[in-house]
């Protein structure tokens, strides 16, 4: 009798089942074309809503979040007509911006996930008896404990490579108009690119620098620790000062032109 098929694999199987060595897994990862999942199949009564679906107000305030510990996540509330509007989901899904960050997490308890996507790319929170939840998760070995690549993000990656083609990550990178040039990964640039191609994705045009900096402060704010000092023309990023010529710099760096694609 034949065996099930395997739905969740870790980075060997993974590499097995694309045909690609592990190094290539990490580096689909490290660019954005595969994300990691985190089970919540011993969490049944977790209720999940788009970010979207929630008020300005609480939404303003999960972005505002930063490190917190369990009793701030679950003293954020969430009304029952809003909680009507969730539903169920059996893997979240994390950004590459996610894991790196998370990587680089020096706390001991791992870095506190709160905001998560759907396998559809759709931002999601999870909520349990009204309450804000979340997943503490942490490296391990070169990995991120409690996580795997589900079956169906590996098919969709699949799904890109076009026949006779000879790398997924070179056909699907171009798709993206931004992107960390190899060598030169940084908080700074992984955050950048992130909400460049996030802005590219939502508005279906390429911000310019001006829009960049706009849709990252508003959107970003806090949960990335940037702030923009007018009277010095300065950014502050995670405490990091950051001119605005360097970030305009930055930016036509990270920008993928028609040569580049």
């Amino acid at each position: 009798m034949a065996l099930p098929q395997r739905q969740e694999y870790d980075l060997e199987g993974a590499a097995e089942y694309l045909g690609c060595s592990t190094g290539d897994i990490l580096y689909y990862l490290d660019k954005g074309l595969l994300r990691l999942s985190v089970s919540t199949e011993h969490s049944p009564d977790f209720v999940s809503v788009p970010f979207e679906k929630l008020s300005a107000a609480v939404q303003q305030l999960l972005q505002s979040l930063y490190n917190p510990d369990g009793i701030d996540l679950s003293r954020i509330k969430l009304d029952q007509a809003s909680l009507d509007a969730g539903g169920a989901v059996s893997s979240l899904y994390l950004t590459h911006y996610q894991r790196n960050k998370i990587k680089d997490t020096v706390h001991q308890l791992g870095e506190p996930i709160w905001l998560f996507q759907n396998f559809a790319g759709e931002q999601i929170t999870i909520w349990y008896e009204g309450s804000l939840r979340g997943f503490w998760l942490y490296e391990e070995g070169g990995w991120i404990a409690g996580t795997f690549l589900d079956k169906e993000e590996l098919d969709r990656l699949l799904q890109k490579k076009p026949a006779g083609s000879v790398s997924i990550a070179s056909e699907s990178i171009g798709l993206k108009p931004f992107q960390v040039p190899q060598g030169r990964v940084d908080e700074i640039a992984e955050a950048m690119v992130a909400y460049g191609n996030l802005y590219y994705e939502e508005k279906k045009r390429i911000p310019t620098s001006i829009d960049l900096q706009g849709f990252m402060l508003e959107r970003g704010g806090k949960a990335l620790q940037l702030t923009y000092d007018p009277s010095g023309k300065d950014f502050v990023f995670s405490f990091k000062p950051l001119s605005k010529r360097a970030f305009n710099d930055r930016y036509k760096e990270y920008r993928v032109t028609e040569n580049t694609r």
